[in-house]
């Protein structure tokens, strides 16, 4: 049930990709994978050490990034 929850929340952001063809462990398309996640609201499946390493990178809103760099003070 968790994962079909995660499949359709993906499906509502990445409608445009196929993540099955999506190679994450290229960092230009992690990078991309971790701005759209995040503009979108969505955490699932987002490691710290990868918000960590690409943090400086993320093109989001400045609130949120706020908010992600205290979250990684306090537990990364």
């Amino acid at each position: 049930m968790k994962s079909e929850k995660l499949t359709v929340k993906n499906k509502a952001i990445f409608w445009d990709y196929d993540l099955k063809k999506a190679d994450l462990k290229n960092p230009k398309i992690l990078l991309w994978y971790l701005n759209r996640k995040l503009k979108f609201g969505d955490l699932a499946g987002i490691k710290k050490v990868d918000l960590k390493k690409y943090f400086s990178k993320l093109e989001i809103n400045s609130s949120l990034k706020e908010l992600l760099q205290n979250y990684l003070a306090k537990y990364a």
